[in-house]
């Protein structure tokens, strides 16, 4: 009895876990092999960047977008604990909320059909540090 309800338990915050990624990453996992761009576009609209060489017979999608925290946790699990500490110290010692920026890429087939996908962080560039910068005099 208390091995089927470890392995409940087990399997119950398994499926939970899983049910926390963000819409777009359950639609396209789901989509592989099924959703055609026209499928794509009207769920996800024009993608601002399209790859589309000449010597292949793959189309290569880009959508950037921004994420915050309770979109990658839509149930709070991860950020209940800043969620309760903020309710206690107030709206002044309320945390600003996390963003996150990525960018899916969707990969079609010469039949316009979705193939694979995967999700990356944007690349920032990074700031110069103006200690290390020569400077120049007149």
């Amino acid at each position: 009895m208390v091995k089927s309800s470890s392995f409940l338990l087990v399997v119950g915050l398994g499926c939970l876990l899983m049910s926390c990624a963000p819409w777009r990453d359950s639609y396209l996992d789901n989509g592989v092999g099924v959703l055609t761009q026209a499928d794509v576009k009207e769920k996800l609209g024009k993608p601002p960047t399209v790859d589309d060489p000449l010597l292949s017979d793959d189309t290569t999608w880009k959508y950037r977008y921004i994420l915050t925290e309770a979109d990658l946790d839509p149930f709070g699990i991860k950020t209940f604990g800043q969620q309760a500490g903020s309710m206690l110290s107030g709206p002044e010692g309320k945390l600003r909320e996390k963003v996150y920026c990525y960018v899916y890429v969707l990969t079609f087939d010469k039949e316009a059909v979705l193939r694979q996908w995967k999700r990356e962080e944007c690349q920032v560039p990074a700031t110069p540090n103006p200690f290390q910068q020569q400077l120049t005099g007149p």
